[in-house]
């Protein structure tokens, strides 16, 4: 039997216990709602294996879960947490148990001046993209790690007579990589291409951000005056610096349209290839927001890697979303910012759904008829180098009264700014799969969803996902494809009934790539009490 036992400590529960143990948080805001799920998902393809190596089995799913809300004066919280038990009827009855959290809380210990904010999570990724990337790590592949991160964020602000405002924030994270759930290749076979069954470590990272700002007294010239200091630090490992001192200066040439710009220092402290990391930087753009509904930024610039471009779009109408962005940055694993599904069908449904709480609940209804979009890990690659990130996403969704339909796109391309370890450099880096070594790494993918509400009480959903990934010192690319096809039945107020249908594949086209199908049919109860 393989357990592994969820933190439930550290940032976010510690601000949850200490705002209870206070009484700041509110019986009459708090609402606490257990949930259980059941599945059984009959697979032709239990350990993902290539070709004739393709095994069936049963995997029985058993998930409680608890979400914890509380909308106060002085404390915010979320708090969902879910224990993922699976059950390898075909294997002895193994079991194998992934904690699933997401947890923040936002606590007002000052009025206006003195906030804590804290988050824990927990969440599964795979190991190494070369090996098989399950759905939802629910099969026996030996390529699941759990991602544990918590960070707690002390805010003090003080508005100065309505001419500026002074803020300072520290920003605290841990985050642990472990291998998960049971290694398939102990069972049925030899292990995975890339699969490293030593995997474990963790890291650690302090962001200071201090700024002044204008305050509501300046309504045509804005300026703010920021220092940012980001380090990262992985025991046994050299601690890499991300320092930036930034001036930005804007003005309103009318309510809807102004003018920005921005210059600074950038003092980096790391092992480098190209362009030392240190030196001046700048860039010039526009705003336009002719509405609430529709905002549009552009940017371009210069840093010391070279120009630099910006783009966040968003337009809202009755019936239809859509967002475009793109953006250039210089980040480790610990600094990727993935923008989950829950986000673009929420903005999706702003307009047909005012009430928050309500809208929040039939996103996570969504979500769940459709399964987990597992597909969509971009680089997800776990290591402390340093990369430029330049990443592209968009999405457009469109609501009728029956239907919910969403496109998302995204094309990430991370670029090393390390030199690999063992070079003349003798830079002693981290590198799980020594990614560095393969150049710049490429990730682009879609994802289309829809959801048709056939009956009041019957819901047909469909998902499929396509994403490809590449290096650039390896020959071919590896394509993924994710497929989902279901029926949801609202049994009654608190059960809901599923059967879905799921295909994927995965091509690997390069050197050491790793191929497989599968079809798998899952059924399903959920009950909330």
């Amino acid at each position: 039997m393989v357990s592994r036992r969820s933190p439930f400590h550290r940032a976010g529960f510690l601000l949850l216990l200490t705002a209870l143990e206070s009484g700041i948080a509110d019986a009459d805001t708090l609402t606490i709602t257990p949930r259980f799920n059941t599945s059984e998902t009959y697979t032709d393809n239990i350990a993902l294996a290539p070709g004739d190596q393709a095994t069936p089995g049963f995997i029985t799913q058993l998930t409680p879960g608890v979400s914890i809300k509380d909308i106060g004066s002085q404390l915010k919280l979320n708090i969902d947490y879910s224990l993922l038990d699976m059950i390898y009827n075909n294997y002895g009855w193994e079991h194998t148990y992934y904690n699933q959290l997401n947890a923040t809380g936002d606590l007002e210990l000052i009025k206006k001046t003195f906030f804590i904010d804290a988050s824990s999570s927990i969440s599964q990724q795979p190991l190494s993209l070369f090996g098989p990337v399950s759905a939802n790590g629910a099969n026996l592949t030996g390529n699941v790690a759990n991602v544990r991160t918590e960070t707690i964020s002390p805010t003090l602000v003080h508005n100065f007579d309505e001419e500026f405002i002074a803020q300072a924030k520290l920003t605290r994270t841990a985050m642990n990589f472990s291998e998960a759930g049971p290694a398939a290749y102990g069972i049925i076979g030899t292990p995975p291409p890339g699969y490293n069954s030593n995997f474990a470590f963790s890291g650690s990272s302090n962001i200071a951000d201090l700024y002044v700002a204008n305050g509501a007294e300046f309504t045509n010239f804005l300026w703010k005056l920021d220092y940012n200091n980001n380090q990262s630090t992985y025991p046994g490992f050299p601690t890499t610096t991300v320092s930036l001192l930034t001036t930005d200066l804007g003005y309103l040439i009318t309510p809807e349209f102004k003018l920005t710009s921005q210059v600074g220092y950038e003092n980096d402290n790391f092992v480098y290839i190209g362009p030392r990391p240190q030196g001046l930087f700048w860039n010039v753009g526009y705003g336009w927001s002719p509405s609430q509904r529709t905002r549009l930024e552009m940017s371009t610039g210069e840093r010391f890697y070279g120009r630099t471009y910006l783009l966040n779009l968003s337009h809202r109408m009755h019936h239809v979303m859509i967002q475009a962005g793109y953006n250039q940055s210089v980040m480790t694993s610990m600094m990727q910012q993935n923008i989950p599904p829950a986000t673009a069908l929420d903005q999706l449904l702003l307009n047909q759904i005012t009430d928050p709480v309500q809208r929040q609940q039939t996103v996570q209804q969504i979500l769940s008829a459709l399964g987990p979009q597992a597909s969509l890990f971009g680089m997800n690659a776990i290591t402390n180098e340093i990369f430029l990130s330049k990443s592209f996403q968009s999405s457009i969704g469109v609501t009728t009264p029956r239907n919910t339909v969403l496109l998302t796109a995204f094309n990430t391309q991370m670029i090393p700014l390390q030199q690999p370890g063992g070079s003349s450099l003798n830079n002693p880096l981290l590198q799980l799969q020594n990614y560095l070594a393969f150049g710049a790494f490429t990730s682009v993918g879609a994802t289309l969803t829809w959801a048709n509400q056939l009956t009041p009480v019957i819901t047909a959903t469909f998902s499929d996902t396509y994403s490809r990934f590449s290096m650039a010192n390896l020959a071919g690319q590896e394509t993924n494809n994710f497929l989902l096809m279901g029926l949801s039945d609202k049994l009654t107020e608190k059960v809901t009934s599923s059967l879905t249908y799921r295909h994927q594949y995965m091509n690997g086209g390069m050197v050491g790539g790793y191929n497989f199908v599968e079809n798998a049919l899952i059924a399903g109860l959920n009950f909330i009490f």
